[in-house]
């Protein structure tokens, strides 16, 4: 067995496929499982030591076909837009839940080294106390957010139980180059170009946003580091941010200060929190991680791949309504 054989699944995805290329960069042979459903092939870099393998993580064979000859699992395969969640609670619950347990059991049946389990913010809910840390209580307020909180349970007791060799990383909002849903960034960036009017929904909240490849970073040290098995670590900035501060922001680096916004009611969500800021002391103590491009940065970073990949997400090219 090669030493540093990796795999992805739900790795041609936004996160995945900017961990893709670092775990490239740091010589390891990976293999990226993925369905396709949101990521895609144009996601992923041309390399020798890089293969795809079209696996659903509901179907029990296939995971359990493509876990062994690897000896490192990276767990980022979820239906990961909350909007979806609102309309599809079954399909969230299968892929992001059982999904996960699959993947747990594979791991566990393959011997598996290491196991990084990516979870999310959102299982906290709205932040009791800020910096929100690990201990913060937990309040999922999405089918999203309880399906994610499954998966993590499932892991740490797994680990408990079984000595599953996982770390659970909870990253706060992430973004960057390569996003593969109509989020919050993704689309005021759109609008700002190609739109008559930006429509937003509800701008108040605040979110604590890191630029994709630090999130991806803290991927890789936790699948490098051994004193970090079964731990659970938040990922973030310390910092949170108002969506409305960011979209004049936007509206600012594209050169659209004047264009119209226009609250449109459709991208309202139910239940949506209202202040997220991650602790990073964890992060730091046991991974030896801080963020390294701030956020005025990544968004200039974000715009100028946006501009210069033909302005166009994946999901435009799919056709895709669903709205943020």
């Amino acid at each position: 067995m090669t030493e540093k054989k990796v795999l992805v699944t739900g790795g041609a995805g936004f996160i995945g496929s900017t961990l893709v290329r670092q775990l490239l960069s740091k010589g390891y042979q990976v293999t990226v499982c993925d369905t396709l459903t949101t990521g895609t092939m144009a996601n992923l870099p041309r390399h020798d030591a890089l293969r795809f393998l079209p696996c659903d993580v509901t179907d029990v064979e296939s995971i359990q076909s493509v876990v062994p000859g690897h000896n490192y699992v990276v767990h980022l395969a979820a239906r990961a837009f909350i909007p979806v969640s609102y309309q599809f609670p079954t399909s969230i619950a299968e892929t992001n839940a059982l999904g996960s347990l699959n993947v747990f059991k594979a791991c566990l049946d393959s011997e598996i080294k290491r196991i990084v389990h990516v979870s999310s913010s959102e299982v906290y809910g709205s932040a009791v106390y800020v910096p929100m840390d690990e201990q913060h209580p937990l309040n999922p307020r999405s089918t999203y957010a309880v399906s994610k909180l499954a998966a993590d349970l499932w892991a740490q007791t797994m680990a408990f139980e079984h000595k599953l060799p996982v770390v659970v990383l909870r990253p706060f909002n992430v973004f960057g180059p390569r996003d593969t849903c109509p989020r919050f960034i993704t689309e005021v960036i759109r609008q700002c170009f190609k739109a008559p009017v930006i429509q937003v929904g509800n701008v108040e909240p605040s979110r604590d946003f890191t630029y994709v490849e630090d999130s991806a970073r803290a991927i890789l040290l936790a699948l490098e580091r051994e004193e970090s098995l079964g731990e659970l670590i938040n990922i973030g900035t310390e910092r949170s941010q108002k969506m409305s501060e960011i979209l004049e922001m936007i509206k600012k680096i594209t050169g659209a200060e004047e264009k119209e916004v226009v609250h449109d009611g459709a991208r309202l969500r139910p239940h949506d929190v209202p202040m997220l800021m991650s602790s990073s002391a964890k992060a730091s103590r046991v991974l030896g991680w801080k963020p390294e491009v701030d956020f005025h940065e990544g968004l200039q970073k974000t715009i100028q791949w946006y501009v210069e990949s033909g302005k166009n997400w994946s999901y435009e090219e799919r056709g895709w309504h669903w709205r943020y």
